[in-house]
C-alpha cells in the first residue's frame, strides 16, 4: 500500500521534482565527499532511491561506477537524461543484485519513505549487497513516528518515517553496521540526519 502510493505520487511529479531539485545542496555535496573518501579508488556504488539522478551524476563525475535504483519509473525516466550508468526499477526491500556487488550504497532521502517496520529488511538487503567493510550513507529526516504529508510537487500525499539520532544509530548497528558517524545537517526548514557507516567485516 505505502510503496504503491509512493511510486504513483513520484511517477506523476517526477518532472517538477527534477526541476526543483536540480542543484545539489552544499551539505549533501559535503557528505558525498566524505562518502567517496571512505571508498576505494573507482568504487562500485549503488544509488538506492536515486530519484531523478542528481546524486548519481555527481558520483559518476567523482570517478565512481554507479548503478541507480528507484521504485518510480517516472523518476528513472528523468534520471536517464543526466546519468551514464544503468538504471533499474526496484524496491529496496528486495534489491535485485547479488551478494557483495557494491563497495558503497548511497541511500539519500529514500528510506524515509519506507515504513519503520520494513526498515530492518531494507538494511539487511543493503548489508547483503555490500562487500565486507563496504560503506553506507543513509540520509534521513529527524523527527518522530510516521505520517502522510501533502506532496509539494503535485497531487497526492507522501509517506514519511522519521527517526531521532539515537534511533538511527541503533537501527544501523542492529543491522550489522559498525562505526556509525551521525551528521546533524538540519536547516531552518527541515531536520536532516546523514549516517555514514561500514558493513561489518566477515570473520570467517
Amino acid at each position: 500500500m505505502v510503496s504503491r502510493r509512493t511510486r504513483e505520487v513520484y511517477d506523476r511529479s517526477a518532472r517538477q521534482y527534477a526541476t526543483r531539485n536540480a542543484n545539489m545542496r552544499e551539505e549533501v555535496a559535503e557528505t558525498g565527499a566524505r562518502f567517496m573518501q571512505m571508498l576505494r579508488e573507482r568504487p562500485r556504488v549503488l544509488d538506492l532511491g536515486c530519484g531523478t539522478g542528481r546524486d548519481m551524476a555527481w558520483m559518476e563525475k567523482q570517478g565512481a561506477s554507479v548503478i541507480g535504483a528507484d521504485l518510480s519509473e517516472g523518476m528513472l525516466a528523468e534520471a536517464r537524461g543526466i546519468v551514464r550508468g544503468p538504471l533499474v526499477q526496484a524496491d529496496m526491500r528486495q534489491i535485485p543484485f547479488a551478494d557483495a556487488s557494491f563497495d558503497g550504497v548511497w541511500c539519500m532521502a529514500s528510506m524515509l519513505h519506507v515504513p519503520r517496520a520494513d526498515a530492518p529488511t531494507a538494511l539487511g538487503e543493503i548489508r547483503r549487497v555490500l562487500v565486507s567493510g563496504g560503506v553506507l550513507l543513509l540520509g534521513l529526516q529527524m523527527g518522530d513516528g510516521e505520517t502522510w504529508e501533502k506532496n509539494p510537487y503535485g497531487e497526492g500525499d507522501r509517506f514519511f518515517a522519521r527517526y531521532s539520532e539515537e534511533e538511527a544509530i541503533r537501527m544501523v548497528t542492529q543491522a550489522d553496521f559498525i562505526r556509525p558517524l551521525a551528521l546533524d545537517l538540519s536547516t531552518p526548514h527541515q531536520r536532516w540526519l546523514h549516517v555514514l557507516t561500514y558493513s561489518m567485516r566477515d570473520t570467517g
